[in-house]
Order: structure tokens, then C-alpha cells, then sequence
């Protein structure tokens, strides 16, 4: 019992909450190994208590990863991954506040060390890992900004993080696994009720105001946020029906003597529609109350059997069998194969075109008082707790990162997203102030700078205010007007900048907002070389450009390596303000109109919602 005692943290008779006893008893250092069973029994008591429950757990495990016994440490490290990875997004929003991540990496020092513990190795492993999942494919990423702000300031202070294995952060990103209209709610309701629970926890002025808000959209009182779940699934529907015919085509063109559903697309493709059925057929039996989807829902289940039945018979070699099944509707027959504008190229990039993530939408207007009853207004750490060591985020720090500011650094609040995603309601003006009923009142928030939203990147708009006009100038103004027709007005404005010439080597993938230009050559030296792609980001809009990730994918015959983006800001009107380079390896000489590429950006105009947009690029003009 003496060996015991020495740790301080763990006395002879446990105390506390159930979770807290579960937590300390994973977390004591007479464990050799982490306890999976117990870690995920504390994962499963966090889903069911909700509530107060997730930030309870996190506060104690971040205190047992700074721990002085390393071992203690890995252990809630450990645990701290499994919760991260069962417990979605109630979880999620706590473990990206601000005092979390100052308490994770409170014993980090100001520089890296020459040779980091295991621990640091863990921690910044976690972060990575963090980075280039939640908050790259949540739908509520907008929330998760802060761990971006603590990956890029320790990267700033000279921390290497390690590589994360693409096997073990796969459980982060979003499944596609159909899910229907009620399940679609009920997790939306889930992510609000968590949402709700830590802003009444805080009872700042701003975070009871945007409470307030976030309650009338659950309650329905608030319809302007209302989302069609049943338009969602029937979306999602429709994707499971191009991946049938994605597969009905792909079969079509297999030859004799071909391999196929060996750890390729057609086994992807065949594994999803199978996984997809028994949920197709739990849908069917919640709509028997609607015929026309019943119809439509039978008939997909159908196809997706046809399909799958093709599959096999191909798989095995018989394509004579296969060929006598009957096609699917839409589907063009094996002998005539589709035109290319019609081709899906199943690469690395999420499929769906509108799958990208959605803010959050109201509930139906039902068991409001369920979701307060788990409501604790009690905080359960220390005074403490989120001070954080040398590297810490907070408000009005690390002001000296290059770059735009960090969003810890421009925000109060404690946690990311609310500021620029739900803007706190205002009274309706008097009937007598408004003008022009049918137009939207652009400037209603502008003399209240506190609920003025706030950009990611850190840039706030400068507030717009209209001064009043005095009575006299207006009376003047009136009379000014009658005159009007006497009076011939000209102007001469500055023409709008046009774009640079385009040329050969050049091609132009984005035309609006956001102008992109891709400069493409291969290097005479190195005639069988990868094949170098720049691109050049410009801004057409009059506002800057915040946020800008481009992405870009190629087919599996082929290799891409993308170096960092210069910038991820582009000022008004700013031209080739952003570059990246990029090398396309696997092109034989003379194959570069046979390439095809997709890609995807995403970019902020200001202070408005997150713009996505996608294509594909059918070759490319070089040899």
C-alpha cells in the first residue's frame, strides 16, 4: 500500500461520481497495459449519462495525462482516445475548448526538447490526428477551430508531429452508412442538447443569449432553421442509387479473364450496397404510411440485389450468368459503353457533390424538457483549471504567429463556431423605421459590435453605420429631386481588374469568386519526370478571402504530391495571391490529355458561410 500511496491521486477507498471511480480505476499506474474493456465501459457510461458527463471526463483525464508518473499518463492518454473516437461530437466540443487544450499541453516546454518523452510523442500524435479528421470532415468543424489555433502554434514553437496512420484515424472521419430520417434527427438533437448544456455551463452574457437562440430552434420556434430530414435522406438515397449504377458500369466493361473484388473499388462498392440493405429495409417499414416511397424504396432494394448478384457472378468468372441478368434502369448495356462525360471516377475524394458539412438545424418541437433535464450548472474542475503552462491559447495572445491571427486569439469565448454560425435574435424595429418591407435589413447588427460575427481566420469587418440625416438636409433633398429632370448626369468609373491572359500551358478551373489558374509543364530535362502543376489563387470578390483549402485527386494508376499553400488569405481583388506547387507522377510521355483529375476548394468571402465548390479536369496540356 506504500507504493501506492506515493502517487497522491489514487487513495485507498475511491470517491466521487461512478465515471470518476471508472477513470481512476483505467488510470491507476498498477496497470501494465491499457484496460479496453474498461475504457470502453467508460466511453458507453459518457454516451448514456450525457449531460454534465463529457466535460467531467474530459476535465479528469487531462488531469491524469499531466500526471508525473508517465505511466499514469499513457494510460489516460489511452482512454482519452477510445472517448474521442465512441463518444462523437458532445466529446468533441469539449476536448476543443480552450482550457482543455492549455491543460493537455500544460508541461510542454517553450521550445521542443532535443528528445521528447513519449508522452509529448502521444499528445502531439493525438493532435494530429485531431486536425486532419474532425476538423477537416465533421459537419460541426466550424466548432473544432481551436484545435487548428493549438496545431499551428506548437508547429510555430518547432513541434514535429508524427505521422498518423491512415488505418487508425479512419474512425474519425464520417461513415456512409444510410441512416434515416429519424436517426438523422435524433443525432442532430444530440449535437444541439451538448451544444446547449456547455453554454449554459459558462453563463456569459453572450453564451446565454446564443442559448436562448439555439433553444427556440429546438423547441420549433425558430423555422427559419428548420431542416428537411426526409429531403436529407432521399438525398442520401440517391447517392446509394448512382453507387448501383457505378458498379453496373464498371462491371459492364470487365473482360474475360479479369480479376476482380480483391481489395479494389468493385469490392468498396459491392460492400456498401450489401451494408446498405437492412437499413433500406428498416426504412421501408417506417414509411409504410407513404406509398410512393415505399414503391421507390422497394425498387432500389431491388436493383442494389440485381447488382449485387451481378457482382458475384463476375467475381467468379461467369460472365454469361452475369450478362443475362437484367440491367438496371438508366444503366447502358455492356456492349456500348457510356460517353466519358458521363464516367464517375471513384477516387480519393468523399463522393457526393452535396455531401459537404451542413450547419446545425433545428429538431421537431418535442421533448424540449427532456433535453434540460440533464442540465448541471456545476463546474467540475478546479479554479485552475485552463491556465495552461508556456504554451497556452487565449484571448489577445500569440499575436506574433506569421500569418492571420489565431481565432483563440480574436475570440473571448471558450469554445470556436458560435460567433459566426448563430447570430443572436434582435426585436423587430417599429413599423414606422422600416422602409422598404420586401428587402432584408443588411445592417441591423452593426451598431452592436459584441454580436458581430467573426471569421475564422481572425478578421472582423469593419462596422457599418449609417448616420441619420437632419431634417433640414432631407427637406433640401426633396426639393433637389424635383429638379432632376433638367439635369443630364455622366460618370466615368475605373474598369473592374480583368484576370491575366491565358496561356498554352495555362487552364482555368474556377471562374467566380475565387479565381484559380493552374500553370502546367513538364521539365525539359526530365522528359519521363512528374508533371508540375502551379496554382495560382485569385480574388474577383470585394471582400477578402478566408479559409482556402484546395484539394486535388487522382486516379490509382497515378501518384500526387501537393506542397503547403503559400497562404490560406487573399486580400480584395488580389491577384495570384495564393500559390501551391504540385507534382502528378505516372504520366508516360505523351499521356498528359489522358489524365483526369478532380478537385475541390472551400473558401470564406468575409464574414459569410463556407463556399465549396468541385470539378474534373479532362486532361491536361502538356505531353
Amino acid at each position: 500500500m506504500a507504493a501506492r500511496d506515493r502517487f497522491g491521486a489514487f487513495p485507498q477507498e475511491p470517491n466521487g461520481s461512478k465515471l470518476q471511480r471508472f477513470i481512476q480505476s483505467a488510470c491507476d499506474p498498477v496497470n501494465y497495459e491499457p484496460n479496453l474493456a474498461l475504457n470502453l465501459e467508460i466511453a458507453d457510461e459518457i454516451n448514456k449519462r450525457k449531460g454534465n458527463a463529457p466535460r467531467e471526463a474530459a476535465v479528469a483525464i487531462v488531469n491524469y495525462i499531466n500526471h508525473r508518473n508517465g505511466n499514469v499518463s499513457l494510460l489516460a492518454l489511452n482512454l482519452l482516445d477510445i472517448c474521442v473516437k465512441n463518444c462523437g461530437y458532445p466529446f468533441h466540443l469539449q476536448i476543443s475548448t480552450k482550457d482543455f487544450l492549455n491543460e493537455l499541453v500544460r508541461r510542454f516546454p517553450e521550445r521542443p526538447p532535443a528528445r521528447p518523452s513519449r508522452v509529448h510523442l502521444k499528445i502531439l500524435e493525438a493532435i494530429e490526428e485531431w486536425r486532419g479528421t474532425i476538423c477537416q470532415t465533421s459537419r460541426y468543424k466550424d466548432d473544432l477551430g481551436f484545435i487548428r489555433d493549438m496545431h499551428r502554434l506548437l508547429s510555430y514553437k518547432g513541434y514535429v508531429f508524427p505521422e498518423v496512420r491512415r488505418e487508425d484515424a479512419a474512425v474519425l472521419n464520417p461513415s456512409e452508412i444510410l441512416k434515416s430520417a429519424e436517426e438523422m434527427e435524433e443525432e442532430e438533437r444530440a449535437a444541439q442538447s451538448a451544444k446547449l448544456q456547455e453554454l449554459i455551463r459558462r453563463g456569459t452574457p453572450a453564451d446565454l443569449q446564443e442559448a436562448n437562440h439555439l433553444m427556440k430552434i429546438m423547441a420549433g420556434y425558430d423555422q427559419t432553421s428548420r431542416t428537411d430530414y426526409r429531403a436529407k435522406a432521399a438525398e442520401e438515397i440517391g447517392k446509394l442509387r448512382e453507387k448501383a449504377r457505378l458498379l453496373e458500369e464498371m462491371l459492364g466493361k470487365v473482360h474475360k479473364g479479369e480479376t476482380i473484388g480483391q481489395q479494389d473499388t468493385f469490392e468498396e462498392l459491392a460492400s456498401a450496397l450489401k451494408t446498405a440493405q437492412p437499413k433500406i429495409q428498416k426504412i421501408i417499414e417506417e414509411e409504410s404510411e407513404d406509398p410512393d416511397a415505399v414503391v421507390k424504396l422497394l425498387e432500389l432494394n431491388d436493383v442494389i440485389n440485381t447488382t449485387v448478384e451481378r457482382y458475384n457472378f463476375v467475381k467468379r468468372g461467369d460472365l454469361d450468368s452475369a450478362k443475362a441478368l437484367p440491367l438496371m434502369a438508366g444503366a447502358p448495356p455492356s456492349a456500348a459503353p457510356p460517353p466519358p462525360a458521363a464516367e464517375l471516377s471513384l477516387i480519393d475524394l468523399e463522393d457526393g457533390a452535396n455531401g459537404g458539412p451542413s450547419a446545425p438545424a433545428s429538431g421537431k418541437p418535442a421533448s424540449l424538457e427532456d433535453d434540460l433535464l440533464g442540465l448541471s450548472f456545476q463546474d467540475s474542475g478546479s479554479s485552475s483549471f485552463g491556465q495552461g503552462g508556456g504554451i497556452a491559447l487565449g484571448f489577445g495572445a500569440n499575436t506574433g504567429i506569421p500569418g492571420p491571427p489565431l481565432l483563440s486569439s480574436t475570440l473571448e469565448a471558450n469554445t470556436a463556431g458560435q460567433q459566426q454560425r448563430i447570430t443572436p435574435s434582435t426585436s423587430p424595429a417599429p413599423q414606422g423605421s422600416r422602409q422598404s418591407p420586401a428587402l432584408p435589413n443588411y445592417f441591423q447588427n452593426a451598431a452592436t459590435p459584441s454580436a458581430q460575427p467573426m471569421a475564422p481566420g481572425g478578421f472582423v469587418p469593419p462596422s457599418i453605420q449609417q448616420a441619420p440625416v437632419p431634417p433640414a438636409q432631407q427637406k433640401n433633398g426633396g426639393d433637389a429631386g424635383n429638379d432632376d429632370d433638367d439635369w443630364a448626369f455622366t460618370s466615368s468609373l475605373p474598369p473592374e481588374p480583368a484576370p491575366p491572359p491565358v496561356s498554352q500551358n495555362e487552364l482555368v478551373i474556377l471562374n467566380s469568386n475565387l479565381h484559380i489558374l493552374l500553370d502546367i509543364h513538364r521539365p525539359v530535362t526530365m522528359p519521363d519526370g512528374p508533371i508540375l502543376v502551379k496554382a495560382k489563387f485569385s480574388n474577383s470578390a470585394s471582400q477578402p478571402i478566408q479559409d482556402l483549402t484546395f484539394q486535388m485527386a487522382v486516379t490509382r494508376t497515378m501518384a500526387l504530391r501537393m506542397e503547403p499553400q503559400s497562404s490560406r488569405h487573399l486580400e480584395a481583388h488580389q491577384r495570384a495571391g495564393v500559390t501551391q506547387i504540385i507534382r502528378v507522377s505516372g504520366v508516360p510521355r505523351g499521356g498528359g490529355g489522358n489524365v483526369k483529375l478532380r478537385w475541390k476548394v472551400s473558401y470564406r468571402v468575409g464574414t459569410g458561410p463556407l463556399n465549396e465548390e468541385q470539378g474534373v479536369i479532362e486532361g491536361l496540356p502538356v505531353a
